[in-house]
């Protein structure tokens, strides 16, 4: 604790003494996804012994006592879990130092020509490869969506759909301002009518609609299949063919399927644009629907005798000079500091133009007196707290605020003097580029003051990284209609003036897809749709639109930076990146409009769709407020208790089995919701197991309020300890998924590859010489066959609740938690036999129930193998009774791997180890 409290304040600049270890991470320190990186690299840094965290533990740890009882409880059982990887897009517009930019002193050169090294690509159309054979099959319970075009394309997709015995209904885009229900869904297909006066609305219902579908849409890619697919009109090609474009801003669904297809592996994501002169509607249909149902590269352009989709191919950085007269202005939007600030001044530097920045941040003032001209973070912090909060009680977010606002406001005046000095006019506007009117009211004043506009730099951007499924209609507005209201607004009051530079900062996540990112994907397709159009519209202005890769600056602190070089991502240095800058403004005319610079993205080939690796995205786990969750229930733990405990030892303490904690889950959900049934769990998580270092242990059981979901109810429900040093202990969470009545199981089909392999140990040599589990857990019949693509077992079921537990909560389970832990043990029994080492539960995304009661005869259950590596394996389970019916699933399901945890599971092994 003393450690994480010295880095803490070593890295934010608080007092010691302002710190608890019972802080809320981020309501109270301010500590975002980025920060909390840092801090955790560099604990490794000062205690190398510890284990690393996952990104899911990390977001979901909200106290700085969470993460060191998790260290504490994970490096005691020797699990290591997968590395930190947190990398949202580097959006070009945050802040750097200020030493960061001083350091760009350096004479462009004057014929450019070779970006600094720097990677960089044309995008292009190119011959899409075929389709693959197997047509998606869809449930027959569920529905396929497609929005009205108005146009017939819909209707006729809609009846080609049905033809194939697919139940398909036609909605509008924004039918959830109509109804706020809609049967399950096993595809949406959103068809954007061509001629609508109200494309920015269009898409942003389109992404609540996709939203609100996306549970369906994963649920059912995990049992049958799923499609999901947008059709546009730009020109067949996603507007590279070089024509004028009636709607640009269609393309940004190109974006939101592309980053789809990243979050939804299982769903098949199609983003498909259509010829504006391909009018046969039945043609146009049936090629479609045939797109739709296969697998294939994600984005496709079709004509009425062409097939296409987008491919990458290096190029060389363009020559010449730039075409700027000392003097002309340059309006740029982005505001004063950051990567925005590094490019106007290496532009200031080669062609010494009037530089007019726009941001969001105040006009600079003059520093107080008592505020440290040169001090590090912690300095800075005590002075404010000395004398701005003199009078009146700062909490660590209070100080961290004021913080930001002086250290911005002396990195702006900074900037501005620096920009002056190399003999450039350079003024600060204070604008929201959201906001036309204030817009208009600033560049007729530029042109007032300083004449006509010769080029816009259009680098303003924020971001708001969250899954689709978790993104808000509010992150979703502010991240897109920066980018896209911004430019509009540029380009609406620039007016007549003829422009001779329209450079755009897009990002490499619009060309992708990226991770958490579906806004900021579609709004930089946007930019690279609008520049495409605009280059036609300008023939005598260099239109580029830049998708770049993450920059190293802003954002980036040195130990984030080393997580990105672990994953594989090298970052463009600042310097070497506004000289590619400089350099795509050395070309004359409008050759290669959208260009993808980036600095050694692997898996790129000549005429490809490009795949990059990046590290995942830290998705935060949202805080539940206390007063949200109300208590269902709270037990002291003991083996007298709990009598089962004593079959589940692990490194000679009792832990309680994950499969308990979901019959716990169940019963809080249902406590207060009478009439309702179990339907399933999502997002169950074990954040910190419990073990019992003491005769007992004392839970409680929180759940909040009733949601309505669809066709289903959700129900927030955690597992905590009591109360330790003033402070809850989070054990595990999930949400639980309730229903009126119990949905029909969805159809299966034995694989007969499951089983080709047989296995032949006996199942009480598995438990004496692989498992650790004890009489009462010993659920494993017998495993049927093992293989490297999983397992299938018959399972026990579990016995009356009393004979595990002195006083259980039903008479009867709501599940069956014996079934569930066999599942588990046969996940380790597999990576025994795989990878040579055990495994221990911790996370499934989904598990689903259509039985109220398990059969009294047990169940088969089949593993499949989705992803395995030396630390991780990720796997779905579907339990079956003897008429091969479904009973219940679980998918998600991940284990840790250890070679240490053996040891935990077989004490005897220690002394040989």
């Amino acid at each position: 604790e003393a450690t994480m409290l010295a880095v803490v304040s070593q890295l934010t600049g608080y007092p010691i003494e302002m710190l608890g270890m019972d802080m809320d991470i981020e309501a109270e320190l301010g500590i975002d996804s980025i920060k909390r990186v840092e801090i955790l690299s560099t604990l490794e840094e000062k205690m190398p012994d510890l284990p690393t965290v996952s990104p899911e533990v990390l977001g979901s740890l909200k106290t700085l006592g969470q993460i060191v009882d998790y260290l504490a409880e994970t490096s005691g059982a020797g699990i290591a879990q997968a590395k930190i990887s947190s990398a949202p897009e580097m959006m070009p517009t945050e802040s750097v130092p200020e030493e960061s930019v001083q350091s760009n002193h350096r004479e462009p050169s004057a014929t450019g020509g070779d970006g600094g090294g720097i990677p960089r690509y044309i995008v292009s159309s190119v011959e899409a490869p075929d389709a693959s054979a197997g047509p998606l099959t869809i449930a027959a319970n569920r529905k396929v969506f497609v929005t009205e075009d108005n146009t017939g394309l819909s209707e006729q997709i809609a009846e080609e759909l049905s033809r194939l015995g697919i139940s398909t209904v036609r909605i509008s885009l924004d039918i959830l301002n109509y109804k706020k229900q809609l049967p399950s869904a096993a595809g949406l297909i959103i068809v954007l009518d061509p001629r609508s006066e109200n494309v920015d609305q269009d898409l942003k219902d389109a992404f609540t609609l996709t939203k609100y579908l996306a549970p369906d849409l994963i649920a059912s890619a995990q049992k049958s299949g799923a499609l999901f697919a947008s059709v546009t009109r730009l020109d067949g090609a996603f507007g590279l063919k070089g024509r004028r474009i009636s709607r640009p801003a269609q393309g940004a669904l190109a974006g939101l399927v592309k980053t789809a297809a990243i979050e939804w592996p299982d769903v098949c994501c199609h983003a498909i644009d259509i010829a504006p002169d391909w009018l046969d509607n039945r043609q146009i249909a049936g090629t479609v629907v045939q797109e739709v149902l296969c697998a294939g590269p994600v984005e496709i352009g079709l004509d009425s005798t062409h097939r296409c989709t987008m491919g990458m191919q290096p190029a060389p950085y363009p020559q010449g000079r730039i075409n700027l007269i000392h003097g002309e202005v340059v309006v740029i939007s982005g505001g004063a500091r950051g990567i925005t600030a590094a490019a106007a001044l290496a532009l200031a530097k080669d062609s010494a133009p009037t530089l007019v920045l726009l941001g969001r941040s105040p006009q600079p003032t003059a520093e107080p007196g008592w505020l440290p001209a040169s001090a590090d973070e912690a300095t800075i912090k005590k002075a404010i707290l000395a004398h701005e909060f003199k009078d009146r009680k700062a909490t660590p977010a209070d100080i961290e605020h004021a913080y930001k606002r002086y250290m911005s406001n002396r990195e702006i005046a900074a900037n501005l003097a620096e920009l002056k000095s190399t003999g450039a006019d350079a003024h600060y506007y204070q604008t929201d580029i959201r906001n036309i009117d204030m817009v208009k009211t600033v560049i007729d004043d530029i042109r007032a003051r300083h004449g006509s506009i010769a080029g816009i730099i259009h680098g303003a951007g924020v971001l708001e990284d969250r899954l689709i499924i978790d993104k808000t209609l509010d992150q979703f507005e502010r991240v897109f209609d920066t980018k896209v209201k911004g430019l509009e607004n540029l380009l609406a009051a620039i007016g007549p003036d003829e422009l001779k530079y329209l450079v755009l900062f897009s990002s490499v996540a619009a060309r992708m897809g990226n991770r958490g990112q579906a806004d900021y994907a579609m709004a930089n397709e946007v930019l690279n749709k609008m520049a495409l159009n605009e280059s036609v519209n300008r023939p005598e202005c260099r239109v580029v639109a830049i998708n770049w890769g993450p920059w190293d600056g802003g954002m980036v602190t040195p130990a984030l930076k080393r997580e990105f070089e672990r994953s594989g991502i090298h970052l463009i240095p600042i310097d070497k990146g506004v000289q590619c800058l400089l350099d795509e403004m050395r070309t004359a005319g409008n050759r290669s409009v959208e260009v993808v610079i980036g600095a050694k993205i692997g898996g790129i080939d000549a005429d490809i769709p490009l795949k990059i690796r990046r590290p995942e995205l830290v998705k935060p786990t949202p805080a539940v407020k206390k007063q949200q969750l109300s208590l269902c229930f709270e037990r002291d733990l003991g083996v007298a208790s709990y009598p089962v405990l004593k079959s589940h030892v692990i490194d000679g303490k009792p832990v309680v089995p994950m499969a308990l904690m979901t019959e716990w889950f169940a019963h809080g959900a249902l406590h207060a919701n009478p009439g309702l049934v179990l339907h399933g769990l999502d997002d169950i998580r074990v954040l910190k197991g419990i073990r019992l270092d003491s005769e007992k242990k004392h839970i409680r059981l929180l759940a909040g309020k009733l949601k309505k979901m669809g066709d289903f109810y959700e129900v927030a429900v955690e597992l905590r300890d009591g109360q330790k040093a003033d402070r809850d202990i989070v054990h595990s969470s999930a949400k639980a998924i309730l229903s009126d009545q119990l949905p029909a199981a969805p159809s299966y089909r034995r694989s007969k590859a499951m089983v080709a392999r047989a296995y032949t140990k006996k199942t009480e040599d598995i438990y004496d010489k692989i498992l650790f589990h004890g009489n009462q857990l010993h659920g494993i019949r017998k495993i049927v066959s093992c293989s490297s693509r999983g397992m299938v077992a018959h399972i026990f079921p579990a016995p009356a609740p009393d004979e595990w537990i002195s006083a259980p909560l039903r008479n009867q389970w709501i599940g069956d938690p014996l079934v569930l832990d066999s599942a588990f043990q046969m996940a380790t029994v597999w990576c025994f036999e795989e990878k040579g080492m055990v495994s221990l539960p911790s996370y499934a995304a989904s598990y689903r129930q259509y039985c109220s009661r398990f059969p009294a005869d047990g169940v088969t259950a089949v593993l499949e193998i989705r992803e395995a590596s030396s630390r991780k394996m990720r796997a779905d389970f579907t339990f079956i009774d003897s008429n091969d019916e479904i009973v219940a699933s679980l998918s998600g399901f991940e284990a840790v791997l250890d070679p240490s945890l053996l040891k935990a599971f077989k004490p005897q092994y220690k002394a040989s180890a």
